[in-house]
């Protein structure tokens, strides 16, 4: 009877776990680079009767921006025991277009799947859709109120979504975004932040030589600029400040240059930060021939007093789950999680199965750690 009941334990197991790459497998091969309006939206009513069948209300909400701006957000919702809600995060469009020669499937062996997306961030949607199913077969209601949020832009900024994204997080106590794990399988405690500014000097032109004091050399004032900004760049603070591009006047030699432009990228480690380089860049730019705007403003979160306890609760629970012990990093790069910063909210990230090589046609996944890190999300939310 021992031996009856071990092997229909397995063989259950078994089964959990190919359905969870059949899945995964009906996903990938779903084309749905950003522009793909739709099949980023197939991918959407893909998902949407899998998180209806365990017990979500699922809607389907075009962008603010447009619709022609990219596919719906996935919007899934179950009320708990309590209004705090804790609020998924992942995203269903990837970075290979139709026109991509990366569109197949391949085993590279056993447990190794390389696809487009099937790390970034399809793996994602199915762990923590697992992980849901698994929780609340044990929990019949949950805790708290659970939100789930599919973009269906990531990749391209969210655009459109933040505003909602903002919305949402005033709302939730505590913020999972399910991009994949981190290359040694740890996760992801904070994200840079990022600032993009496009800066416009409008100068005065005039003869480089017999009218040369009517003039105002646009070129000048800018480069003035420039370096006060580069100036701001400190990297024990991990504050970084990187002129992409600057241009301005005719091309001449003899003209005094009336107009000239730059492109800035700002990277921040926390909020603080954000403020403060903000105050000193509105300091900076505060000039009678200047003109800016930020195209870009995506804010830092990172591990503060009330998160930290709960970073090392699930890295506790990797540990338990995988026995191996891992850390948790500061990211260079942000994600749609970003928006959601604000005082008093705990946010982590990187909390997806684990591969390597995203963005690349060599973009895989280990199989396995869709178990595991499905396993360790339940464990994770059990402990709340």
């Amino acid at each position: 009877m021992k031996n009856y009941l071990f092997l229909l334990l397995f063989f259950s197991n078994y089964l959990l776990a190919g359905r969870e790459v059949d899945r995964l497998t009906e996903l990938v091969k779903l084309n749905s680079g950003s522009a793909n309006i739709t099949g980023v939206l197939a991918v959407q009513n893909k998902i949407k009767p899998w998180f209806e069948a365990i017990g979500f209300k699922v809607s389907l909400v075009p962008n603010p921006a447009g619709e022609n701006v990219s596919a719906p957000l996935l919007l899934a919702e179950l009320i708990g025991e309590k209004s705090d809600t804790v609020t998924f995060v992942m995203h269903a469009d990837t970075v290979f277009e139709p026109n991509s020669p990366f569109q197949k499937i391949k085993m590279a062996s056993e447990y190794i799947m390389s696809g487009p997306g099937v790390m970034d961030d399809k793996g994602g949607i199915v762990v923590v859709l697992k992980a849901l199913e698994d929780y609340l077969a044990k929990a019949k209601k949950s805790k708290f109120s659970l939100r789930i949020l599919v973009s269906p832009n990531e990749e391209v900024g969210s655009i459109g979504w933040w505003e909602t994204f903002h919305q949402f997080s005033l709302s939730s106590w505590l913020v999972l975004g399910l991009e994949p794990g981190h290359d040694d399988y740890g996760i992801v405690q904070g994200r840079k932040g990022n600032i993009w500014y496009e800066i416009n000097v409008q100068g005065k032109e005039s003869h480089a030589g017999r009218d040369h004091a009517e003039g105002v050399n646009a070129c000048q004032i800018l480069a003035k600029k420039l370096e006060e900004i580069q100036k701001l760049t400190n990297y024990k603070k991990a504050i970084t400040t990187s002129v992409g591009r600057m241009e301005g006047g005719q091309d001449k030699y003899n003209i005094v240059c009336g107009w000239a432009k730059a492109k800035i990228d700002i990277r921040v480690p926390d909020l603080q930060a954000y403020k403060i380089i903000t105050k000193k860049m509105n300091s900076i730019l505060n000039h009678p021939q200047i003109t800016f705007k930020i195209t870009d403003e995506t804010p830092a979160f990172n591990e503060n007093k009330i998160s930290r306890p709960v970073i090392m609760k699930y890295l506790q629970a990797i540990e338990k789950v995988e026995g191996r012990k891992v850390i948790s990093h500061v990211s260079g790069g942000v994600g749609d999680v970003n928006h959601f910063s604000r005082d008093g909210i705990i946010i982590i990230d990187g909390l997806g199965p684990v591969g390597g090589h995203a963005h690349t046609e060599n973009e895989f996944l280990d199989l396995r750690t869709i178990d595991t890190r499905a396993k360790v999300l339940t464990q994770f939310l059990e402990s709340l």
